[in-house]
């Protein structure tokens, strides 16, 4: 694929609706799929819309505007145009505490918000919005590392008791990554991005021309989803694009990398893969009432994603009566991140959404974060590290995660064991240089699996 190409009236829901309808054939959920899709009630004053945002958000002491030009040749016939990202900013702590405690960040800043400014007539649009902010309990958050469990509750549209079911849906232990597409002059126009750092394109080269250090790992995401748009045929291809034009959705999905690797062993890859999440959609002005926590029931939006050709996660309808029993095999998962569960009204809204992560997990991505500390402070002052003050600190914090997880003593000792070996072992062959920090970085789950079988 050399390019993103355009077909004739590519931007009419009606086009999407009848190829949908040919792709869904035999699917249970075909009928409600199409019935969302022919209510669908997509933004027209996009511009009005994108300039009173991006004027509110220039004026929000915890926003951070990042402008950044477009390279010339990107947008068709020589256009010239900007970039523009907004995160909610907390300088080096993780923005958990501002989402907590700003009902209007919830509801208005997604994690990824992108806008283009072109030049010729002034064209200011949201062009990508990701997922809202949603959180789980203590031990559930990668970043959090103190506070209560009933915070998830800000999150929630609806109370508990009001739901009727809950989807669950597989983690996916990889790189975030965001796709939309747009048009200008009838041509196909690519965004994509992880987190907060978005880039537009056309073809692969495009990519390569985003070179400031802050589109580093955008742009290797980019380069994986271009990579994957090259591998589906023509027609699934162009279903999809025409799909995000006519819809104006966002893709939300996770890069899996045997390169880059968290927790979870991604060896079994022989290149990086995408897997689908969910639908977004730009929702700058939200109602009051908050309608919906999200565009599209999950399922119905995997679905969807499927017939267009997209790998995607795995997923669960189920009654909230076995809510409980679920949240217990999540913890005693093993060798996967967890879920996220959504939680459905009797009408189908979306009324919150939960992490839920395995024992494992996070007790395997507590002793990376450590042992990471360790072999950082090892490499740079080697004289000053002591190897027992980090075995003290690891045991410190597991023991935090026991209160939290309300786990026996039995276990939380075989892990001390296991770590205080782990950390150990690992040292000692980042002093033999047999072992990197970019190896702790990139292939920690490699590493774990070799020592345990020892």
């Amino acid at each position: 694929m050399a390019t993103v190409t355009a077909e004739p009236d590519s931007d009419s829901i009606q086009d999407t609706i009848i190829d949908l309808t040919k792709k869904l054939d035999g699917n249970k959920f075909a009928n409600d799929i199409i019935y969302l899709l022919q209510n669908i009630k997509k933004t027209t004053d996009v511009k009005e819309t994108s300039d009173r945002w991006l004027k509110w958000a220039r004026q929000q002491k915890y926003l951070k505007v990042i402008n950044a030009d477009i390279p010339l040749g990107v947008l068709p016939n020589g256009k010239q145009g900007e970039i523009i990202d907004i995160k909610v900013f907390a300088g080096r702590k993780p923005d958990d505490e501002l989402y907590d405690n700003n009902e209007e960040l919830r509801k208005k800043v997604a994690r990824g918000n992108c806008f283009i400014s072109i030049k010729e007539g002034n064209d200011v649009r949201c062009v990508l919005q990701a997922m809202k902010k949603f959180t789980g309990g203590l031990g559930d958050d990668d970043d959090r590392e103190q506070g209560d469990n009933s915070t998830w509750k800000k999150y929630f549209i609806k109370p508990l008791e009001e739901t009727e079911s809950v989807i669950a849906t597989r983690k996916a232990n990889g790189e975030a990554a965001h796709l939309s597409c747009f048009m200008v002059d009838g041509e196909y126009v690519l965004c994509g991005g992880s987190k907060n750092v978005h880039m537009v394109f056309r073809k692969k080269e495009d990519i390569l021309q985003y070179t400031e250090p802050r589109f580093r790992i955008a742009s290797e995401v980019c380069l994986s989803v271009w990579n994957s748009l090259d591998k589906m045929s023509p027609s699934d291809r162009n279903s999809l694009l025409q799909f995000l034009v006519a819809t104006g959705y966002t893709g939300v999905f996770e890069i899996l990398s045997p390169d880059h690797q968290h927790v979870e062993d991604l060896s079994y890859l022989s290149e990086s893969e995408m897997r689908f999440i969910t639908w977004t959609q730009i929702d700058l002005e939200p109602s009051p009432d908050n309608v919906s926590l999200a565009t599209i029931p999950p399922h119905l939006g995997i679905e969807i994603a499927k017939a267009l050709g997209l790998l995607t996660i795995k997923y669960d309808v189920l009654p909230i009566s076995e809510l409980d029993t679920r949240m217990k095999q999540i913890r005693q998962g093993y060798q996967y991140e967890g879920e996220v569960l959504y939680f459905m009204d009797k009408t189908g809204i979306v009324t919150g959404l939960l992490k839920k992560k395995t024992v494992w997990y996070i007790m395997c991505r507590a002793i990376r974060e450590k042992l990471r500390a360790a072999c950082a402070y090892n490499l740079k002052t080697p004289d000053k590290f002591s190897l027992s003050k980090y075995l003290r600190k690891t045991d410190k914090r597991l023991d935090e995660i026991q209160i939290w997880l309300g786990l026996d003593m039995s276990t939380i000792n075989e892990w001390k064991t296991f770590a205080n070996k782990f950390i150990r072992n690992v040292i000692q062959k980042v002093d033999l240089g047999e072992v990197t920090s970019d190896d702790i970085a990139n292939i920690y789950p490699v590493i774990w699996l070799v020592f345990s079988k020892i």
